[in-house]
């Protein structure tokens, strides 16, 4: 397989996911694509060997959470004011979203990113603590505080499980 086969191949199977991250990070669709774009430059100007496919999508997951990161800590971000297209915009798609993505999409950030990797990628909570470099116990309680938020916010809709 040629490199420019390996990178398509994983820009393919991995797309969504790291949009999706993005997405819930840093709430912006444009931020988000940029973001995008910026894991997947840096992944083909690396070009790193993993042991497996986990180790990749691990990795794509960790360039991702930092890359929103340094996008949130920015200074130049922090003065940026959002136009009024942007919220309205943001507002409808709010509106037209499952209630449980909402509610996800409310919680703390830290509480946001494990609730994705646990439920929505499968990751163990002893692989979700490597990957943000947090004790299990912390990622343990962090999983518990945002569960009892949600069934807290979305009352009735997890008492019959």
């Amino acid at each position: 397989m040629t490199s420019q086969d390996y990178i398509v191949n994983t820009i393919n199977m991995y797309s969504d996911m790291v949009y999706r991250i993005a997405l819930t990070r840093v709430k912006t669709k444009d931020i988000a694509e940029d973001i995008y774009q910026d894991v997947f430059l840096k992944f083909s100007s690396k070009l790193p060997k993993f042991k497996s496919e986990e180790h990749k999508k691990a990795w794509l997951i960790r360039v991702t959470i930092n890359t929103s990161n340094n996008y949130l800590k920015a200074p130049w971000n922090k003065r940026n004011i959002e136009l009024d297209e942007n919220i309205k915009y943001e507002e409808e798609k709010i509106e037209n979203m499952d209630n449980v993505l909402e509610e996800v999409k409310r919680l703390p950030e830290d509480y946001q990113t494990v609730i994705y990797l646990y439920y929505y990628e499968g990751y163990k909570v002893n692989e979700i603590a490597k990957m943000i470099s947090k004790k299990e116990g912390t990622v343990k309680t962090w999983l518990y505080r945002a569960r009892e938020i949600l069934k807290e916010k979305l009352k009735g809709g997890f008492e019959d499980e």
